[in-house]
């Protein structure tokens, strides 16, 4: 059984790093300081009884938490710095007790190091969430909205009988049981019979739910295959245009991959599929440099 490493370690903080900086810490999170980490830090640990957790925050710092430590925490701001560059992506941690600070203000699990190294290669598949609100998802995938429509007062339409109603009644209840007999002979024979689209393949720009054992295209498959996770089918890469939104409520909609001067757009977050390098949230000045 593959073992975890540190690297798959970091690679897990930091995508879930991804995905808290615009959930209930994003103030701290989004745009991550020194200050914010520290301040972030005291207030997760004021209710935390997590024993792992205060051991990693004593290996730290050196000093165990209690409640009226807070100046001796503030002393400590600048030991949050390789935190918030490794959160930025402008460096990488190499020190495990800080990797392991950094896993708890995203509250990534299962930390410590130590707990995560110990159980099988974690696959990314099982972190990423789609970030994108359901209201805006509506829009995005087009789901369709069935408006009611409401007679008026004054119709004056003849209405059945009682006893019309009741003879309509039971010819549907006759018509209804051999149906279902009908639908669920053909799904336990679908089920018996039929291969199970148990994983999924990355096709172009998006998902799709495909049988584990796949045919390759040509000498190999263009892309490996991955257990399914419904939540990545929405997962799509996508061309922006002049109308494309990116940013609601100050919270970035899309997320990119950058190619020398080229950007590959994406509608959440996680890693990009041809590649799994990590995708960042679009910024306003990325939008400015490369886009307008």
């Amino acid at each position: 059984m593959v073992k975890n490493t540190l690297e798959d370690y970091k690679a897990a903080v930091k995508l879930k790093y991804e995905l808290e900086k615009i959930g209930t810490h994003s103030s701290f999170l989004l745009n991550p300081s020194r200050a914010k980490l520290r301040k972030l830090c005291g207030e997760l640990f004021k209710n935390n009884t997590n024993t792992d957790d205060l051991k990693s925050f004593s290996a730290f710092f050196q000093f165990d938490f209690v409640l009226n430590c807070s100046n001796k925490l503030k002393d400590q701001t600048d030991k949050f710095r390789p935190i918030e560059t490794f959160f930025k992506g402008e460096t990488d941690l190499t020190d495990i007790e800080a990797v392991n600070i950094a896993a708890i203000l995203v509250d990534f699990n299962p930390r410590p190091y130590l707990k995560f190294s110990k159980q099988e290669a974690f696959k990314k598949e099982n972190i990423l969430i789609t970030s994108i609100e359901s209201a805006d998802t509506e829009d995005v995938f087009g789901v369709a909205k069935i408006v009611k429509n409401k007679s008026s007062s004054s119709d004056q339409s003849i209405q059945p009988s009682s006893l019309e109603k009741k003879e309509l009644r039971i010819f549907q209840k006759k018509l209804v049981i051999p149906g279902l007999v009908v639908v669920a002979m053909l799904s336990g024979f679908g089920y018996i019979f039929l291969p199970k689209k148990e994983c999924m393949q990355w096709q172009k720009d998006h998902y799709e739910a495909v049988v584990c054992e796949t045919k390759a295209v040509g000498i190999v498959n263009l892309y490996s295959t991955m257990p399914l996770n419904k939540n990545m089918l929405n997962f799509r890469k996508i061309e922006i245009c002049d109308t494309t939104t990116f940013f609601k409520h100050n919270k970035p909609l899309l997320w990119y991959y950058k190619t020398r001067d080229h950007l590959d757009f994406f509608n959440g977050p996680g890693f990009n599929p041809e590649n799994e390098k990590p995708l960042k949230p679009i910024t306003q000045y990325m939008v400015d440099k490369y886009i307008k």
